[in-house]
């Protein structure tokens, strides 16, 4: 039961220096006699937290060196749990008892006079410590019964005392000057095994070697991954590890950097006890002894044949996924082209929707000319024709974009700035009418993948969007801003144009992202969702971020090299 006590006070003891990495001095009582405990935290150079030193003093050696040749009688005595016993105190009044039982309780240096044989006896009380641990505190009881004693004796006795405190200073001296010194042990084994705490973590095999290469110490993990037992093994040369896979040359070069005193770091095959291969990633280095020779070599290593078996199974599944790939290629090559005839199914039939307009204007300028056949003068025919020529023209350049969509010519250098200015150049009357301002930030060297045509009617066509949102909006001062960004991502060579507006409508948010998000037919006749339908045909991506206070289009497609 006593052991167990005495454990469980070293053991909070040290745990408390642990987490408060504080010095910490208390007390036990070991077969009856009381130890002073002192319990110290250990650091190195880095102040990384080593362990804890124990010194423990047993006071009663003290009491002994004290009293010998002397006649004052020493005795310890707990706060919380002592007997007067002595002869000087068995006369003592039950008032001074208690007196004394109090003024020992709070911790206090006092002294007295009590008789004994009519023999006035001065005693002194000393609280030479406090624990925290017993929440009490150790007094030193002093006193000289002898009849030729006298009150200046207490003199000695406060000496004594002092004698006791240099005593304790020289043993906490004495126990930084062994902090110190474990403090340069470290320093030297820091020295040796730096590389050794950087790399140690739970799944670390390490062995130790001589000059020669014989084994002569190994952690339990190295023997579970070669097979072989601490007997087995010990004395071993490490070439019992080597595999027939891996050269002689290799090993040979190992040795060569090691003997140069270089730390050899890499991935090694090696076989088990029962032949079966196994991977490690080490790392060797030489070990030292405290005259800086070198006394042999160490090597911590980590099991990654797990790793390299998935390497060789990711590469087979690569391998055996191109294969796919390309069976695949072939096989939905037939679905590729059905889904470009799709879009360009539903490009035609955005043309057509687009080609209702015109025609009903056409139509409608026949039925002005119809209804007033009867007051028909030159001025009116003019107007009439004019309409007419205007929307043929519309329908004539309508035709001339469907014959391009069919245009199987692909070496056609297409830059980007140019076909900027280019759609410019088409729409700048309208700009001009609505007084819209046109800017644009193109690299010259920006060339496409997309063919001419198609790409300038994605440019158009959101031009000629802003013109419409304009108008329906009824803005002014309109700016449209084009600009350009690279990007070389994936091995992919993309391009994204940024066209951006500052036209306001409370409503034109809701509109764009329907015209955009929709596949009702009411929107196959705009020209944003023509834009789209390019886009899409030439594999890119079109997006906006839309405001009240402006429209930003993003349009990616693909560079050319």
């Amino acid at each position: 039961m006593e052991d167990n006590y005495e454990n469980n006070f070293i053991s909070k003891m040290v745990s408390k220096v642990v987490n408060n990495k504080k010095d910490l001095i208390d007390y036990k009582i070991e077969n009856s006699e009381l130890i002073l405990v002192y319990s110290k935290p250990v650091f190195d150079e880095k102040l990384n937290f080593l362990g804890v030193v124990n010194l423990e003093f047993d006071f009663n050696i003290i009491i002994k060196d004290l009293q010998k040749d002397n006649d004052t009688k020493f005795r310890l005595l707990l706060s919380d749990n002592f007997h007067l016993n002595e002869k000087i105190f068995f006369n003592m009044k039950d008032t001074l008892r208690v007196e004394l039982i109090n003024t020992i309780n709070n911790q206090k240096e006092f002294s007295t006079v009590l008789s004994s044989d009519l023999v006035k006896v001065p005693v002194l009380f000393s609280p030479i410590f406090n624990s925290e641990f017993y929440k009490n505190s150790i007094y030193l009881l002093s006193y000289n019964d002898n009849k030729n004693n006298e009150f200046s004796k207490i003199e000695t006795y406060f000496n004594m005392i002092f004698i006791i405190s240099i005593f304790i200073l020289i043993s906490i001296i004495f126990l930084i000057y062994r902090t110190n010194y474990f403090k340069n042990q470290k320093n030297i084994i820091s020295n040796k095994y730096d590389v050794l705490f950087d790399q140690i973590d739970n799944y670390i095999i390490k062995i130790e070697t001589d000059l020669e290469g014989n084994i002569i110490s190994a952690t339990k993990p190295f023997y579970k991954i070669s097979g072989y037992s601490k007997e087995e093994i010990l004395g071993e040369n490490t070439n019992i590890l080597n595999h027939l896979d891996v050269s002689k040359t290799f090993y040979d070069n190992i040795w060569r950097d090691l003997r140069a005193n270089k730390i050899w770091e890499g991935e090694i095959k090696n076989k088990d006890k029962f032949g079966n291969s196994y991977w490690i990633k080490a790392i060797v280095f030489p070990r030292y002894n405290l005259n800086k020779e070198i006394e042999g070599y160490s090597s911590i290593r980590i099991n990654i044949t797990d790793t390299k078996q998935l390497e060789k199974i990711n590469r087979l599944l690569k391998e055996d996924l191109s294969n796919k790939l390309n069976d695949i290629k072939i096989k939905d090559k037939s679905l590729v082209e059905a889904t470009k005839v799709h879009l360009m199914s539903k490009i035609l039939d955005s043309f057509a929707h687009q080609w209702k307009v015109p025609i009903s204007k056409i139509s409608f300028e026949s039925q002005k000319l119809h209804k007033n056949k009867d007051n028909i003068n030159s001025e009116f025919l003019l107007d009439i024709g004019r309409n007419i020529e205007l929307e043929l023209k519309k329908l004539s350049d309508m035709l001339n974009e469907i014959k391009y969509l069919f245009d199987t010519k692909t070496n056609e250098k297409n830059n980007l700035l140019s076909v900027i200015k280019s759609s410019i150049n088409i729409l700048n009357d309208e700009f001009k009418k609505h007084n819209i301002k046109v800017k644009f930030d193109i690299k010259e060297e920006i060339n496409m993948l997309i063919p001419h045509n198609e790409l300038k009617n994605i440019i158009v066509n959101i031009f000629k969007n802003c013109i419409e949102q304009t108008i329906l909006n009824k803005a002014d001062d309109i700016s449209i801003y084009i600009s350009s960004i690279a990007e070389d991502l994936g091995g992919n060579s993309d391009v994204i144009i940024k066209i951006e507006d500052n036209i306001k409508g409370d409503n034109k948010k809701n509109i764009i992202d329907e015209m955009l998000s929709s596949n009702e037919e009411k929107y196959f006749d705009t020209h944003l969702y023509l834009s789209k339908l390019f886009i899409e045909k030439n594999k890119g991506l079109f997006w906006c971020t839309n405001t009240v206070y402006n429209t930003v289009y993003f349009i990616k497609l693909h560079k050319q090299e």
